[in-house]
């Protein structure tokens, strides 16, 4: 596919009920991550898990629907380069001040 391709509305259609799904299933892991599954004698670092675990989720969460839902699939690889990079920086920059802390 050249630049700007789209598939058939049928083949996106498919792959937007896939991303849909693939999204309740990871918010369900996130609910799921958010209970006590970590000792309470963690203290502390059981804390920074449950929020690095969160926050992961949460990425990849965000970079499926910008790359499907917002068709950056389609665009050139330049372009996603200025979305991506920004987003991967974000989720570098949220884990270290979250493990370093203020």
């Amino acid at each position: 596919m050249g630049h700007h391709d789209h598939p058939s509305d049928e083949v996106m259609i498919k792959q937007y009920i896939k991303i849909a799904l693939a999204l309740f299933f990871l918010t369900v892991i996130t609910l799921v991550a958010s209970w006590n599954w970590i000792p309470a004698g963690w203290g502390e670092l059981g804390s920074t898990i449950h929020i690095m675990v969160g926050l992961l989720i949460a990425f990849i969460k965000a970079a499926m629907v910008i790359y499907i839902f917002m068709h950056i699939k389609f665009d050139n690889k330049f372009l996603r380069a200025f979305i991506f990079v920004p987003l991967f920086l974000l989720a570098v920059l949220s884990f270290a001040l979250n493990v370093l802390g203020p």
